[in-house]
């Protein structure tokens, strides 16, 4: 007596797991795809949706310098597909692609670019203007840029390579630390409204553990006055004559990126100093030397 429990009834739907164009063949059925609910029962769990594989790889969409070292060599191939599919599809001449184009960092940075917007214009597999508007203008540019790069390069153009140049800048290294390791502030204060009385202003700066790494001379404002009188206060930066506030300004050289700048004020030169804001609102400040 033959166990029913033990055989399966022949169907055209049963496919032997081990014939794998045969589950190739229905996995990408539509009507298998989308209308059986028994597909997944004899497709191996590698092959899951081998048919609706939409996503793009994972190299596409950073930046083509900082592509992973495992996933470079990847990217390499996948953009020379991309690249010989544009000079077929468009018919792009040695004059604007040479065939040395990945020895030319900046040729390399303008086709994965164009890769990324390619992909993006028609990434919605739907009616879109996309193409239209972003795609299609953006490639003509590109075109007309390479044209230009590849004319600087000489005979790359006509498939006689030249390596290109280092190229790169003698700074003034002084000129450069002056500029990056000087930080400057402004700030803006009411000036006081008695005449005779003057608001000093001093500025420290502080690192991160709260030690004073530098402090200004004594600068502030005196009471308001007219244009073209004199002021019985010196003044630090710039006012406009019968305004009622001044703009004063520090400047610190070689500080370091963790120093922070405080800006404390007082009625007299020996204080007490408080701290403050553009909006001149008085900030509490540490006591002692802070």
């Amino acid at each position: 007596m033959v166990d029913e429990s033990d055989t399966t009834p022949e169907s055209e739907d049963n496919v032997d797991p081990s014939d794998l164009d045969a589950l190739l063949a229905k996995i990408t059925d539509p009507e298998q795809v989308y209308g059986s609910t028994q597909t997944s029962s004899y497709v191996d769990p590698g092959l899951m949706g081998l048919a609706e594989e939409t996503a793009h790889p994972a190299w596409l969409g950073i930046r083509w310098r900082e592509i992973p070292v495992e996933l470079q060599q990847e990217a390499w191939v996948g953009l020379r597909r991309w690249v010989d599919w544009l000079i077929a599809e468009f018919k792009i001449t040695k004059a604007v692609i040479p065939p040395c184009w990945f020895r030319h960092s900046e040729i390399v940075a303008e086709l994965h670019a164009a890769m990324n917007l390619e992909w993006k214009a028609w990434e919605e597999g739907a009616p879109t203007v996309n193409p239209m508007w972003m795609w299609l203008p953006q490639l003509q540019a590109m075109i007309m840029r390479l044209r230009i790069f590849v004319d600087e390069l000489g005979g790359c153009g006509e498939g006689k390579h030249h390596e290109p140049e280092l190229v790169k800048r003698d700074y003034d290294e002084d000129l450069w630390e002056s500029t990056v390791f000087t930080r400057t502030e402004t700030k803006t204060m009411d000036r006081p409204e008695t005449a005779g009385e003057a608001t000093y202003v001093r500025v420290r700066a502080v690192d991160n553990n709260g030690e004073i790494v530098s402090e200004s001379n004594l600068g502030g404002a005196g009471a308001m006055r007219t244009a073209r009188r004199d002021s019985t206060a010196v003044l630090t930066g710039d006012g406009v004559p019968g305004g009622s506030d001044a703009v004063l300004t520090t400047t610190v050289n070689q500080v370091p990126e963790v120093v922070e700048l405080v800006w404390e004020k007082a009625d007299s030169q020996d204080g007490p100093w408080t701290g403050f804001d553009d909006d001149d609102e008085p900030k509490e400040q540490p006591p002692a030397d802070l």
